[in-house]
């Protein structure tokens, strides 16, 4: 893929310049975050009872998957920032969809959602696990015809 179409090298340029900045929004993002996640847990700590109760871990808990969502999204864009494979990878935003999911159902209160809602969140696990288990099979299959092309 030497010879590039008019304004294909443009894009790839701006591409790169625009996860760039991406990268450093979602960088300031996790830093103010991890700070205001240490905030809330000295807060428990120094203010609370001598254990957590239950919606205080909660809320820091929440914090915490927060900070490692956000890593797992910057580190999903940043990494590719150097390579020359497209930039934003299905499987890895598929990935942090999972991440965000799982927090989700870590988190959910069961007595104040309703049946509707966790119908609608079940319905979201099975679509992106369906969706990556799809796209895991087909990078599967294309990494197995490379190889057997180049024998």
């Amino acid at each position: 893929m030497r010879r590039l179409i008019f304004g294909t090298r443009s894009y790839h340029w701006f591409e790169r310049l625009v996860v760039a900045a991406l990268t450093a929004l979602v960088s300031i993002s996790v830093v103010l975050t991890l700070i205001q996640s240490g905030v809330e847990l000295y807060q428990v700590v120094l203010t609370g009872p001598a254990l957590f109760d239950h919606n205080q871990f909660i809320k820091v808990f929440a914090s915490f998957m927060t900070v490692l969502i956000a890593l797992e999204f910057n580190h999903t864009v940043l990494a590719d920032i150097t390579t020359k494979k497209p930039i934003v990878k299905v499987r890895a935003v598929l990935l942090v969809a999972m991440l965000a999911l799982a927090r989700k159902v870590v988190l959910v209160d069961f007595k104040e959602v309703s049946y509707t809602s966790m119908l609608g969140l079940a319905v979201l696990i099975i679509c992106v696990s369906g969706a990556y288990w799809a796209v895991r099979r087909d990078e599967f299959l294309s990494e197995g015809e490379s190889e057997e092309g180049r024998d």
